[in-house]
């Protein structure tokens, strides 16, 4: 009768860690997304996720100073395992060279589907794509205005690999705006997101948990067109590096960032960006 050899401590020793590794990758909590960059991962079946949010802009040239901030009440539900629907609540605070406004701004319904998720022992990837219609809600007549006055709509396409240690995530979207009150139609815009992280500790399932990132954000928008006409000193390019940090422990989650614009292509005399700033805070139920 053969006698069973007795595993090696380098044996045990990887199978612990193989198994950390799909334990983590099988637990919602352990999906990061990017801070400014949407990734393609989603809240589970059946689960709630709450976030409270504050984001601050300011941006300076051609003669003007503007600054914005804002206040978001986001909700996202699990419609399915792949699929989540989002309502965002903007409450916005927006001054115009010493000129000030503040109240609600424009609603945002959201809806993410994970139509890829391939799992290998310590890495998972995932493919979702992403629909968004922003509501006129924001009142446009004010000044600064507080909403874009019109109906616009985003449609994109996410991809994640996630790894113990690494994190990869790209993202291309496109904003489709119509036309609002007055006549005004802001320019198309789209955007394209390279991302990489890095989990500094490898932590246990129960553990703090640390992702810090670093993003590449590109935005172009094309003219806006008052009445049929293209506006002048409106449209180009901004392209930022974006720094963050994204810090879970059990069901709650820390997510802070800042953008720094590093170059930029603005078609004629336009304030440009001095930076954007993001902080939230979420709960998973």
């Amino acid at each position: 009768m053969s006698r069973r050899r007795p595993l090696s401590t380098r044996s045990v020793r990887f199978a612990a860690l193989l198994a950390a590794g799909m334990v983590a990758m099988a637990n919602p909590g352990a999906a990061h997304n990017p801070i400014f960059t949407p990734g393609p991962h989603v809240v589970y079946g059946g689960g709630l996720e709450v976030t409270i949010g504050y984001t601050r802009d300011r941006a300076r040239g051609a003669g003007d100073r503007e600054t914005g901030q804002e206040v978001e009440l986001e909700f996202e539900y699990g419609l399915t395992a792949d699929w989540t629907a989002e309502l965002e609540l903007p409450f916005v605070t927006k001054d115009l060279n010493d000129d000030g406004s503040s109240g609600l701004g424009d609603i945002v319904l959201r809806s993410r589907y994970r139509f890829l998720r391939l799992d290998t022992p310590g890495v998972q990837r995932a493919a979702a794509v992403l629909g968004q219609v922003k509501l006129p809600t924001g009142d446009d007549g004010r000044t600064p205005r507080l909403g874009s006055g019109s109906t616009d709509f985003v449609g994109g396409l996410l991809y994640g690999h996630e790894s113990r240690r690494w994190y990869y995530n790209l993202a291309a979207r496109y904003r489709l705006n119509t036309e609002g009150a007055g006549g005004l139609e802001k320019g198309d815009r789209q955007f394209l997101d390279i991302v990489g992280g890095v989990r500094p500790a490898l932590t246990g399932y129960l553990e703090p948990d640390t992702v810090v990132f670093l993003e590449l954000n590109w935005e172009n928008a094309g003219r806006d067109r008052l009445n049929g006409a293209a506006v002048a000193d409106t449209g180009g390019w901004e392209l930022f590096l974006s720094p963050g940090i994204f810090a879970t422990y059990r069901n709650v989650a820390l997510r802070t960032g800042v953008q720094i614009p590093i170059a930029h292509g603005l078609d004629g005399a336009q304030p440009e960006s001095a930076y954007r700033f993001k902080f939230e805070i979420k709960y998973t139920f």
